[in-house]
């Protein structure tokens, strides 16, 4: 159960970090669209959205690499107990 509460937390967090890209995507196209006037409120919005996106991939940095330490033990334990081959006797 908890393996599979970590993963469904990674997939949420890579969802969550990409949607952070995508919005420091528009941010910087808007920052680069923007007029004379608006050129500094762009900025800070764009500077804003790369904030937040690198928290998002520092969390799912995080997150990644428990799933990976699971996955690595869920890999020993069938290396060390591995299944019958199919047809194979005991």
């Amino acid at each position: 159960m908890k393996r599979r509460n970590t993963v469904e937390l990674a997939v949420d967090a890579y969802v969550a970090w990409r949607q952070e890209c995508v919005a420091v995507r528009l941010a910087y196209l808007t920052w680069r669209r923007a007029g004379a006037t608006d050129t500094a409120d762009a900025f800070d919005a764009y500077a804003a959205a790369l904030y937040h996106e690198e928290m998002a991939a520092n969390v799912y940095a995080k997150l990644i690499g428990r799933v990976g330490h699971v996955a690595e033990l869920g890999l020993a334990r069938q290396l060390a107990y591995p299944a019958p081959a199919p047809g194979a006797r005991s």
